[in-house]
């Protein structure tokens, strides 16, 4: 009998931040699971941040095939007209064809039916996580303002309009009571995304995709005028800052573990989890400040590259872990080979590379004065590659080596220039006709 699959994406989860790696997050749920599982060490995703990866693990695709990516023109929800248009046969199609029964819930709008993710699926299902709906026309005006109610109260005075400080005031009594309720934002949707799978019908065969976002910003007690300041290069986060955000991140990491847990409860209890292939994995990371940037997107250092991956195999199957990376690039054929009795092979291989475009950054209001500053600063074509235990990062518009390391410690490249040569020279042909460029090393 052909195994059901259960595809979890954990939206913005680090890998180095859980306890089955070694982290500070405590996880017994993925820790019993991994009992039943293979878990992966070098995985990579392609994108450091959420469309481009899932174009790339529901195609196969890395992001200077399909496209499917930021400029310095398209950001954000402009690259679902790239991805309608996008003339490649996806993951939930081709198991469409096989015979699954395909069904899709996120918590993330961005992967939604509405940027074109639902191709291929039998149903897509979305929930907005937000209290308050980013497309309100109050939200949204209020967001133009200003990053944080104080600031925008002192421009709405100003001005003299009394009126709409009344009117941002009961919006934000509104959402504060919305958010009591829904436990939000340490709960972004897993608790009714679970009620919904647990009461869903789990008839074979069935391709489930989940995406939950519980660790993705925002957090308990954020401070977002101060993670602008620091975006924008106004000011430094605090360590209080940094510090807030990193527990916060474990907490949710730590809540997203019993959410995952109930989960594989209901397969249990469905009597489908012998025969369901789980895949747990994740989009992208998170950056903490490690390199004095927050949040994600833009840059492709490890904390937003690296990413967990734990499979649960069929009936009690496991496979030997080999050498190489993994890569969510990788998925597609990999999952159609489990399905159709194959082994593993096709998840690993010597070299694997991750890309960057630019910036995703939607800047609120206040902050206009510094967009200039972004820019230049994040406007950057960069491309990493991964291989032999060795990593590089290119940045293609300075022409600059930012990052050559080995077993995750930077060493410098004349330490080792046969090595760094070999992974421009690797570069220089991932990079295909894109106007990127690779340094020379004499």
């Amino acid at each position: 009998m052909e195994p059901d699959v259960l595809l979890i994406v954990c939206d913005s989860l680090r890998k180095d931040i859980m306890q089955i790696y070694g982290g500070e997050a405590r996880t017994p749920n993925l820790i019993k699971l991994a009992e039943d599982s293979v878990v992966y060490d070098n995985a990579i995703a392609p994108s450091p941040w959420t469309f481009p990866s899932h174009v790339s693990m529901f195609t196969g695709m890395y992001l200077n095939e399909h496209g499917v990516h930021e400029t310095e023109k398209d950001k954000l929800l402009d690259l679902t007209k790239f991805n309608i248009n996008l003339q490649k046969e996806r993951l939930p199609e081709r198991l469409s064809k096989m015979g699954y029964n395909t069904f899709g819930i996120s918590n993330n709008p961005m992967v939604s039916p509405q940027t074109a993710f639902d191709i291929g699926f039998d149903f897509f299902f979305t929930l907005d996580p937000f209290p308050v709906s980013k497309e309100d026309k109050t939200f949204q005006e209020a967001r133009r303002l200003g990053a944080s109610p104080r600031e925008i109260a002192i421009k709405l005075i100003k001005q003299g309009k009394f009126g709409k400080i009344r009117e941002f005031a009961r919006l934000r009594k509104r959402e504060k009571l919305i958010s009591t309720a829904l436990n939000f934002p340490m709960d972004k949707g897993a608790d009714l995304t679970n009620k919904i799978l647990a009461n869903g019908n789990w008839e074979s065969k069935f391709f489930r995709f989940v995406n939950f976002l519980e660790v993705h910003e925002p957090y308990r007690n954020y401070n977002s005028k101060e993670v602008w300041d620091n975006v924008t290069g106004i000011k430094k986060m605090s360590q209080a800052g940094i510090n807030n955000v990193r527990s916060e991140y474990i907490a949710e990491m730590e809540y997203l573990d019993e959410q995952i847990g109930r989960l594989v409860s209901t397969l249990k209890r469905a009597g489908k989890y012998d025969n369901t292939m789980i895949i747990i994995t994740s989009d992208h990371g998170q950056a903490i400040n490690e390199h004095g940037y927050m949040l994600h997107s833009t840059y492709l250092y490890d904390e937003l590259s690296r990413i967990p991956m734990i499979i649960k195999y069929p009936n009690g199957k496991k496979f030997e872990k080999k050498k190489g990376y993994q890569n969510l690039v990788y998925l597609p054929k990999f999952i159609e080979d489990i399905v159709q009795g194959g082994d593993d092979t096709r998840l690993y291989s010597e070299t694997t590379f991750a890309e960057a475009y630019g910036a995703v950054i939607v800047l609120p209001g206040g902050y206009k004065h510094r967009e200039e500053y972004v820019k230049n600063t994040y406007e950057k074509l960069r491309k990493a590659v991964y291989k032999d235990g060795f990593k590089m990062t290119v940045n293609g518009t300075d022409g600059t080596i930012e990052e050559f390391m080995k077993d995750d410690k930077n060493i410098k490249v004349e330490d080792n220039k046969q090595k760094a040569k070999e992974l421009l020279s690797e570069i220089d042909i991932f990079k295909g006709k894109e106007n990127f460029k690779v340094p020379e090393i004499n």
